[in-house]
């Protein structure tokens, strides 16, 4: 009786198989015939320069490289800067070959990189790229021509990559709105160059600020011409009040007279970070505060620049010293500076985005 089962079951077995390969052409070796044509070979990423934060000076970089052959690859190697980083000499697919990986702790700098690839037959082909890894920043806002973050103890505006004139002793520390921030000294503030800074009629300026209430007014930001108390050219951004309440304003040099901006008012006691952004048109000036209109000011004329040459950082300065408006020494971070006016949607994409 076992024999006859055994019997069926191996039957059914047969059938069953016969039943699976039903329709499916048998696996026939084919002759790849003559290797006529030479592989080829590419670098698909990096495919140019690369940019990474001004605040890194490496980067894990990603490599992407492909490789064909009409008929089998035989090998692939990868060389970064004259040293072999990668080699293949295994495929999946013998006539294509695709693969990413990262080189790790690549420095700043120009760099080249070179990807060769041989086939079965010994023909050979390469790509190769030469690229710079850099650190340089980027303008996060159309029009935007000054950035000074106060990056690492250094004064350097970003953008130009030079540094202002240190008048006195200020002082940078940590604990800004963005790592380490400016901190205003007695005596004390730096002063710019304004070419190429603002449009002929329109310009701006934004940064975080944390007030400090002594002394209880002082100049923020100042552009005047080269004669002291003449308020008809340039601007001046400043602050006036006392120990709980301070005060943002401006006044605007329109040629033949001036402008006030009454702006807008900080609560001292409650120690937080205001974002200050100054607008000013052909027709208007606005002082916004966290992203908020605070008051607009109707112009009669367009900003008068004439023989204006310096924008004073964290003081009156030279041309508004008097009234009381010296040295700030509240704290100054993410100074930025534009050549148009601002809109409220530029500035409230500024702000801190709730999660």
């Amino acid at each position: 009786m076992k024999n006859i089962v055994l019997k069926i079951a191996v039957v059914f077995t047969v059938l069953f198989l016969a039943s699976c390969d039903d329709g499916i052409d048998p696996i026939t070796q084919v002759n790849s015939g003559p290797d006529l044509e030479d592989p080829t070979a590419q670098i698909v990423s990096p495919n140019g320069n690369v940019l990474i934060p001004f605040t890194d000076t490496e980067i894990n970089l990603d490599i992407e490289v492909l490789v064909e052959d009409d008929i089998e690859i035989s090998n692939v190697t990868v060389i970064l800067d004259g040293n072999t980083i990668r080699t293949f000499d295994s495929f999946l697919d013998y006539r294509i070959f695709m693969d990413s990986f990262q080189y790790e702790n690549l420095q700043l700098g120009s760099h080249t990189i070179v990807v060769e690839a041989t086939d079965m037959s010994g023909k050979t082909a390469s790509d190769s790229l030469t690229f710079n890894l850099d650190n340089s920043y980027l303008p996060s806002v159309e029009g935007e021509t000054f950035y000074m973050p106060f990056f690492e103890g250094l004064y350097t505006e970003l953008i130009s990559e030079s540094d202002p004139i240190e008048v006195g002793t200020p002082n940078i520390v940590s604990g800004g709105y963005s790592g380490s921030t400016y901190e205003g000294t007695t005596d004390s503030y730096l002063t710019f160059p304004i070419d190429g800074l603002f449009g002929e009629d329109a310009f701006s300026a934004t940064f975080w600020y944390k007030v400090n209430s002594t002394p209880d007014r002082a100049g923020i930001l100042v552009v005047g011409n080269d004669t002291p108390e003449n308020r008809n050219q340039g601007f001046r951004l400043f602050r006036e009040g006392n120990e709980t309440e301070q005060t943002i304003k401006a006044n605007i040099g329109v040629g033949a007279a001036e402008s006030w901006n009454d702006g807008g008012m900080i609560d001292v006691t409650a120690g937080e970070w205001v974002h200050v952004a100054l607008t000013v048109s052909a027709t208007e000036s606005k002082i916004y505060l966290n992203g908020n209109l605070q008051n607009t000011t109707v112009l009669d004329s367009s900003i008068d620049w004439t023989d204006c040459t310096d924008i004073t950082i964290g003081a009156g300065g030279e041309t508004f010293s008097y009234w009381g408006h010296l040295s700030d020494l509240s704290l100054i971070d993410e100074l930025k500076l534009y050549n148009k006016a601002l809109s409220q949607v530029e500035i409230s994409s500024m702000q801190p985005q709730e999660e």
